[in-house]
């Protein structure tokens, strides 16, 4: 790469020079913009180039109490550690921005038809029935959602790919033997405005192409009002001009708290850049803005576009490589005066607090050296050390994990990215028609779900099960369905066999006589669609009264007794003292 910040200090992101690669995917080749991209790396050099750690050196354990801890802070900017779905990651960017490129080679007619009718003619227009647009360009960008929990490394990971794996800026002067002076910007990284309006978004946009070019577009359109055609339009022209090959739009959650249609107005312009301009973009954001296709745009005519692919991240288990790999190479950046082994007990007591996030087990990690160092002696990480750490450094980290770990729904309207709600989550996923990786514990959760597709031979596999231990059919599937009902589908099929095997045992209501009427509409009935039964009660709580009633019934004492014995029915003059 022959890079050209000489001179141009000032300027953010690495420029280089043009110097074009041999292509072997015939639609690639005789493309500058595409033939100017770096190659691709494999799997070992991608590692390679972005694992990073602090410098370690056993002399280090030698010095004061204060160096060492100023040593521990630096693991949580320096430590980065590829999974191999970063990699996955890396392959899809890859791919996206060099088909982004197919459809606006520089060299074309085309492309340059397209400055001469005028972008925001071109915006205005749309796309035909063959999905061309006015010029009869058919675009072939991509786009993609990356959503996840804060401290996955969600924008992280895609900051760390392009600034490390691509240059920024790419100026090209001569392309075998043509004259071809033109600037080619192969990504540009910008925030979803706090003030979630279109001319906030547009005016990050001009700043963020500012900073890496020395251009003055906010100057000149920054503050300019207008329509939101014309503001759509102006910066479409600029993100033409510059030949963006990828738009990455973090932070993009926040266009879920926009007035009234800030959401729609913005989402449907993102839309029409992908379908439309034909510029590739990736949208990161928490589990809220996980459903802004299917809301904003249920009713658009453009929909979701046309190449969008959805990339969804959730805990690390606790069993999985990635956990693994994670906590033993953060293990090894250890600045006490001894060393503390990774034991099976301390990897277990990390996962517990940091419930499979490594941004949290990185400042874990960090704090409970700190504590070591400070208290002195041995200096060897404990469980009891690590607990003691969690309960302070982690306090209002604790309600979160806690829920979590006891199965209960977050309420994501005051915790909005911790996870999804699981009952829309999951009609989501069937109803999605664009493609869908799940990673980590909600992949897990995920899969679950899926059994809905499967009702029907769910419910036949437990009715034929519980046969064996009730009497009727009828019953059979009345217990099948609450069981299925229960976890809405989503149950393990284990427990659900257990459950309602348990229900079968339990059981000794007679089963109600039906007319012969109702034994014929029952036949005619698929297995389904059978008379749902009453919802199954919910276990009494041991402070509801309900509950006390029936445990004193059980012991063979009246209702009245029950209460006595736990205080809430009282002598009528042991009130007296109320009036005195």
């Amino acid at each position: 790469m022959n890079l050209w910040n000489e001179g141009y200090e000032e300027l953010e992101g690495v420029h280089c020079l043009a110097e074009y690669k041999e292509q072997i995917v015939p639609e690639n080749q005789g493309n500058p913009f595409i033939e100017a991209l770096p190659n691709r790396l494999g799997a070992d050099a991608f590692s390679d180039a972005l694992f990073s750690a602090p410098m370690f050196r056993p002399e280090f354990l030698e010095l004061e109490v204060e160096d060492r801890i100023e040593l521990s802070q630096q693991i949580r900017p320096s430590f980065w550690l590829p999974f191999p779905s970063h990699y996955d990651k890396y392959r899809g960017l890859y791919t996206m921005i060099k088909i982004g490129y197919q459809s606006r080679n520089p060299l074309t007619a085309v492309y340059n038809r397209q400055f001469a009718i005028g972008w925001d003619k071109i915006l205005e227009n749309g796309l035909d029935e063959n999905g061309a647009n006015i010029a009869g360009n058919i675009p072939t960008a991509q786009s993609l959602s990356e959503i996840g929990l804060s401290g996955m490394g969600k924008s992280k990971i895609y900051e760390r790919i392009l600034k490390q794996l691509f240059p920024q800026v790419i100026h090209h002067h001569e392309y075998k033997d043509r004259k071809l002076l033109m600037t080619q910007v192969v990504w540009l990284h910008i925030e979803c405005p706090s003030q979630k309006s279109l001319s906030a978004f547009c005016r990050n946009f001009y700043a963020a192409v500012d900073k890496i070019l020395g251009s003055n577009y906010y100057e000149k359109h920054g503050e300019k009002g207008g329509t939101a055609d014309n503001l759509k339009g102006r910066m479409v022209k600029v993100a033409a001009q510059i030949n963006l090959g990828l738009l990455i739009i973090d932070e993009i959650q926040n266009i879920h708290r926009a007035h009234s249609g800030g959401d729609e107005t913005l989402i449907n312009f993102i839309t029409e850049l992908v379908n439309t301009i034909g510029i590739p973009t990736i949208i990161i954001g928490t589990f809220k803005a996980m459903y802004i296709y299917k809301n904003s745009l249920a009713n658009s005519r453009r929909g979701i576009p046309a190449s969008y692919n959805e990339n969804i991240t959730s805990f690390l288990l606790e069993d999985s490589w990635d956990w693994n790999q994670f906590v033993h190479g953060l293990w090894d950046l250890q600045y006490t005066a001894k060393y503390t082994p990774l034991t099976e007990e301390l990897k277990a007591t990390m996962y517990f607090h940091s419930i499979g996030i490594p941004d949290i087990a990185v400042k874990l990690y960090m704090h409970v050296q700190q504590k070591a160092i400070l208290v002195g002696g041995d200096e060897r990480i404990t469980v009891p050390l690590i607990d003691e750490v969690a309960s302070k450094s982690l306090r209002l980290f604790k309600p979160i994990s806690e829920k979590i770990r006891r199965g209960e729904d977050v309420d994501l309207k005051k915790i909005e990215d911790i996870e999804p709600d699981w009952a829309s989550f999951n009609d989501y996923i069937e109803q999605a028609s664009f493609r869908m990786k799940i990673y980590g514990k909600l992949a897990q959760d995920h899969a679950r779900s899926l059994q809905r597709k499967d009702k029907n031979t769910i419910l036949e596999e437990l009715t034929n099960f519980v046969l064996n231990l009730v009497p009727n059919a009828e019953l059979a599937e009345s217990l099948a369905i609450s069981v299925y009902n229960a976890t809405g589908g989503m149950g393990d099929k284990q427990v659900m066999f257990k459950q309602v095997a348990q229900l079968a045992l339990e059981s000794n209501h007679p089963v109600s006589q039906k007319n012969e009427q109702e034994l014929k509409d029952d036949q005619a009935i698929s297995l389904p669609k059978l008379k749902k039964p009453k919802k199954m009660k919910p276990p009494l709580d041991e402070e509801d009264i309900r509950y006390i009633v029936k445990e004193g019934l059980k012991k063979g004492i009246s209702a009245e007794e029950a209460l006595e014995e736990v205080n809430i029915v009282r002598e009528w003059n042991d009130f007296l003292k109320f009036c005195m």
